[in-house]
C-alpha cells in the first residue's frame, strides 16, 4: 500500500515545486529594478498647489547626489523646511505609458514640496530632455542658468496606500532640491495630454495641459538628507540621475483631499503626523533631463 502511495505523493510534490519554479521568474521580474535610463526617462510628474498649511520648520542637511554636481564640488547646504507648497504626482504623456519594467515603480512616485531658501548657484548648464514625448514639443535640449533653491520635494504616501516592498526601497530615497532655472530662450507654448498613473487617481479622465512662459521653470536635482542615502548600489545609481525640469503649465485643477505620510527614513523617523491637504490648481509639469551630458546608464 505504501509503495503505491509514495509515487503519487512524490509526483504531487514535484508538480508543486515545478509550479513554484515557473511562477518565481515572473515574481522576480515584477520586482526587479529598472535601469537608471528606463526609470529616469519616464520620471514625469504633474504638480498641484496645496491649500494653506503651516511651515514644518524642520532643519535638514542636504548633499548633492547627481554625478555632475558632485564633480563640480557643489557644497552641501543646511535648509529649513517651510510651508508645503505643492503635491507632485506621476503621469503619462500623450497616452504613452511607461514600460512594464518601470510602471510598478513610477506610479508611486509622489512628492510633497516644501519651501526652502538658500544662495544662488549661478551655474550655467545644458539640459537634454529624456522622455521621447517632449522633444517634438519643447525641443531636444535647453540651456540656462541655475539660480537659488526654492523647494525641497520629498517622497510621500497618499491615503495610506500599501506599496510593494521593492517599490518602497527605491522611492523612499527620491528627494529632489528644486532651483529656479533661467532658460536662455522661453519655452514654446504648446499642449500635451496627461493622465494619472497612481492607482488612487488612475481612473480619472486625461486632460490637456498648455505650457506657459511664466513663471520660470525649476530644475530639481537629487539630494540626500542628513547624510542618509540608499545603501543598495543599484538604487543609489537610479536616485543619483533623477533630475527633472519643471515647466509651468495651465490645466484644470484637481481639487482632491488627500492624506499624506512621509516615506523617507529621515522624516519618517521623526514621527511627523499625517497631513490632510487639498490638491488644487495645476502648477507645473516636471519632465526628466540629463545635465551637461551626464546621461543615466542603461
Amino acid at each position: 500500500m505504501s509503495k503505491q502511495v509514495r509515487p503519487v505523493r512524490l509526483a504531487g510534490a514535484f508538480a508543486l515545486m515545478l509550479g513554484l519554479a515557473l511562477a518565481l521568474p515572473a515574481v522576480m521580474q515584477a520586482q526587479a529594478l529598472p535601469t537608471p535610463k528606463d526609470f529616469v526617462s519616464n520620471l514625469d510628474v504633474r504638480c498641484y498647489k496645496l491649500n494653506d498649511q503651516p511651515p514644518l520648520n524642520v532643519p535638514l542637511h542636504l548633499d548633492h547626489l547627481n554625478p555632475y554636481f558632485v564633480q563640480k564640488g557643489l557644497p552641501p547646504e543646511d535648509v529649513i523646511l517651510g510651508k508645503p507648497l505643492e503635491l507632485c504626482v506621476p503621469v503619462k504623456k500623450n497616452q504613452v505609458a511607461p514600460p512594464d519594467t518601470v510602471l510598478p515603480f513610477i506610479r508611486f512616485v509622489d512628492w510633497k514640496c516644501y519651501q526652502i531658501a538658500g544662495p544662488s548657484l549661478d551655474l550655467d548648464i545644458h539640459l537634454d530632455h529624456l522622455n521621447p514625448e517632449i522633444p517634438p514639443i519643447l525641443g531636444p535640449a535647453v540651456d540656462g542658468t541655475v539660480r537659488e533653491p526654492q523647494q525641497l520635494c520629498v517622497p510621500v504616501r497618499k491615503n495610506n496606500q500599501v506599496l510593494p516592498a521593492a517599490v518602497l526601497q527605491l522611492i523612499q530615497w527620491l528627494d529632489v532640491k528644486c532651483y529656479r532655472f533661467e532658460p536662455r530662450e522661453p519655452p514654446l507654448i504648446d499642449s500635451i495630454f496627461l493622465q494619472h498613473l497612481n492607482p488612487l487617481w488612475a481612473a480619472m479622465p486625461g486632460q490637456k495641459a498648455l505650457f506657459q512662459q511664466t513663471p520660470e521653470p525649476q530644475l530639481c536635482v537629487p539630494v540626500k538628507k542628513n547624510g542618509q542615502g540608499p545603501l543598495n548600489p543599484a538604487i543609489a545609481q537610479i536616485v543619483a540621475y533623477s533630475d527633472v525640469l519643471c515647466y509651468p503649465v495651465d490645466a484644470p485643477p484637481l481639487n482632491q483631499p488627500v492624506v499624506l505620510n512621509h516615506l523617507n527614513p529621515v522624516l519618517r523617523n521623526m514621527n511627523l503626523p499625517a497631513e490632510n491637504v487639498v490638491a488644487g490648481a495645476t502648477t507645473k509639469l516636471c519632465v526628466p533631463v540629463a545635465k551637461n551630458g551626464f546621461f543615466p546608464p542603461g
